[in-house]
């Protein structure tokens, strides 16, 4: 807020010095509304309307018995609206979209009417080619963006620091390799997918930041709603960063 109060009231402060110096040197009125006519051209121009998150995800907290392993990769697109902020380098926006987060893992997942449990399998035993958490949400983010002034090419410097909430609408346990279930080495491949893992927390919230140049930004979304339900299941808090493409 301070910093939209400097800039609502920098240009009159700047007037009234200059014309008490030298009255040629301040810009009139009419200029000024003309360049804050074209500020607001270009940032409505490059407002960032498709946003494409790419991300690395982890769950904080986990437990010793959940083994993760590999690259857990997420995906999300989103199509937003932004309106500047009376006369000022910011903006609201807000939007709606997909999320996707896969975690990949060394266990089975088991679930009975109290709890879900994640069961780590021992990989000297068993060979286990894939085992993942694939999950789906429609996303509602808002954000609240700043951005430089644009050059010719309409490339700025932006911030955006925001709150996204989505809804779990797909879930799933995927497997393939050796059956987790037989102990004795005798190698027999199977390969299977479990939908609607019990007690996941279906709402879920959380912060995001982003930050970068042009269309390229470095992207942040820490989760204050845990995976599963409060004692249903491991605490394990979601964690994702990666790169994030702005367009249109």
């Amino acid at each position: 807020m301070r910093y939209l109060f400097l800039t609502l009231i920098f240009p009159l402060f700047s007037n009234v010095l200059s014309a008490q110096v030298d009255s040629t040197a301040a810009p009139s009125l009419s200029e000024q509304a003309e360049d804050f006519a074209e500020l607001k051209k270009r940032i409505n121009k490059s407002s960032d309307r498709l946003v494409m998150d790419f991300t690395y995800d982890m769950l904080l907290n986990t437990p010793d018995s959940v083994e993760f392993k590999g690259f857990s990769r997420g995906f999300n697109i989103y199509f937003m609206y932004d309106k500047v902020l009376g006369k000022s380098n910011f903006s609201l926006a807000g939007g709606l979209g997909l999320g996707t987060n896969n975690y990949f893992h060394n266990n089975t997942i088991t679930s009975d009417t109290v709890a879900t449990y994640f069961n780590r399998i021992n990989t000297n035993l068993i060979d286990v080619k894939k085992a993942k958490i694939g999950l789906t949400y429609i996303d509602i983010p808002v954000e609240f963006r700043y951005r430089s002034k644009p050059n010719k090419k309409d490339n700025s410097w932006k911030l955006a620091a925001g709150f996204k909430a989505g809804f779990m609408i797909h879930n799933k346990w995927k497997y393939k390799g050796e059956d987790p279930t037989v102990l004795d080495g005798s190698g027999e491949q199977v390969k299977f997918k479990q939908f609607n893992i019990d007690y996941l927390t279906r709402l879920r919230y959380g912060v995001t930041l982003r930050g970068g140049y042009g269309m390229w930004n470095a992207f942040v979304y820490y989760s204050l709603s845990d995976l599963f339900e409060d004692g249903r299941g491991p605490r394990m808090t979601p964690l994702s960063f990666g790169i994030s493409i702005n367009g249109l």
